[in-house]
Protein backbone atom coordinates (compact mmCIF):
# COMPACT_ATOMS: atom_id res chain seq x y z
CA UNK A 1 0.00 0.00 0.00
CA UNK A 2 1.72 3.11 -1.25
CA UNK A 3 1.19 6.40 0.56
CA UNK A 4 -1.88 8.20 -0.79
CA UNK A 5 -3.37 11.68 -0.47
CA UNK A 6 -5.64 11.73 2.56
CA UNK A 7 -8.11 14.02 0.77
CA UNK A 8 -8.66 12.45 -2.67
CA UNK A 9 -6.83 9.11 -2.43
CA UNK A 10 -4.42 9.69 -5.33
CA UNK A 11 -1.01 8.07 -4.90
CA UNK A 12 1.84 10.35 -3.88
CA UNK A 13 4.66 10.44 -6.40
CA UNK A 14 7.29 7.74 -5.92
CA UNK A 15 9.95 10.21 -7.05
CA UNK A 16 9.06 12.60 -4.23
CA UNK A 17 8.92 9.78 -1.68
CA UNK A 18 12.36 8.60 -2.79
CA UNK A 19 14.12 11.92 -3.41
CA UNK A 20 12.13 14.45 -1.37
CA UNK A 21 14.10 16.14 1.37
CA UNK A 22 12.55 16.31 4.86
CA UNK A 23 11.77 20.00 4.51
CA UNK A 24 10.33 19.75 0.98
CA UNK A 25 6.60 19.71 0.27
CA UNK A 26 4.45 17.75 -2.16
CA UNK A 27 1.31 19.15 -3.77
CA UNK A 28 -1.32 16.66 -4.91
CA UNK A 29 -1.98 17.12 -8.62
CA UNK A 30 -5.67 16.19 -8.28
CA UNK A 31 -6.93 18.16 -5.26
CA UNK A 32 -4.11 20.61 -4.49
CA UNK A 33 -3.47 19.45 -0.90
CA UNK A 34 0.09 20.06 0.26
CA UNK A 35 1.99 17.50 2.32
CA UNK A 36 5.33 17.50 4.11
CA UNK A 37 7.38 14.78 5.73
CA UNK A 38 7.50 14.55 9.50
CA UNK A 39 10.44 14.18 11.87
CA UNK A 40 9.39 10.54 12.39
CA UNK A 41 9.71 9.85 8.64
CA UNK A 42 13.14 11.46 8.52
CA UNK A 43 14.28 9.43 11.54
CA UNK A 44 12.93 6.13 10.18
CA UNK A 45 14.49 6.63 6.75
CA UNK A 46 17.80 7.78 8.24
CA UNK A 47 18.06 4.75 10.51
CA UNK A 48 17.00 2.38 7.72
CA UNK A 49 19.56 3.85 5.33
CA UNK A 50 22.26 3.70 8.00
CA UNK A 51 21.41 0.03 8.60
CA UNK A 52 21.49 -0.70 4.84
CA UNK A 53 24.84 1.08 4.48
CA UNK A 54 26.26 -0.94 7.35
CA UNK A 55 25.13 -4.17 5.67
CA UNK A 56 26.51 -3.11 2.26
CA UNK A 57 29.90 -2.24 3.75
CA UNK A 58 29.95 -5.59 5.57
CA UNK A 59 29.14 -7.45 2.35
CA UNK A 60 31.80 -5.57 0.37
CA UNK A 61 34.42 -6.31 3.01
CA UNK A 62 33.35 -9.96 3.14
CA UNK A 63 32.37 -9.92 6.82
CA UNK A 64 28.61 -10.25 6.23
CA UNK A 65 26.66 -12.74 4.18
CA UNK A 66 25.28 -11.28 0.93
CA UNK A 67 21.97 -13.02 1.64
CA UNK A 68 21.24 -10.40 4.31
CA UNK A 69 21.41 -7.62 1.70
CA UNK A 70 18.01 -8.39 0.11
CA UNK A 71 16.00 -8.20 3.38
CA UNK A 72 17.83 -5.01 4.38
CA UNK A 73 16.97 -3.41 1.03
CA UNK A 74 13.36 -4.57 1.37
CA UNK A 75 13.17 -2.93 4.81
CA UNK A 76 14.37 0.42 3.46
CA UNK A 77 11.92 0.24 0.54
CA UNK A 78 9.07 -0.46 2.95
CA UNK A 79 10.06 2.56 5.02
CA UNK A 80 10.13 4.72 1.89
CA UNK A 81 6.93 3.69 0.13
CA UNK A 82 4.49 1.93 2.49
CA UNK A 83 1.82 3.97 4.26
CA UNK A 84 2.98 3.82 7.87
CA UNK A 85 1.28 6.08 10.42
CA UNK A 86 2.43 9.68 10.95
CA UNK A 87 4.96 9.78 8.10
CA UNK A 88 3.32 12.71 6.34
CA UNK A 89 1.38 15.70 7.57
CA UNK A 90 -0.97 17.89 5.61
CA UNK A 91 0.36 21.43 5.46
CA UNK A 92 -2.53 23.07 3.60
CA UNK A 93 -5.52 22.29 1.43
Amino acid sequence: MQIKCSTCGMRISKAWLLLGLPWSTYTCSRCGSTFAGTLLRMLMISLGTLFLGYIVIGVVKGKTSPYILAPALALVLVLLFVDLPKQLKRVSR
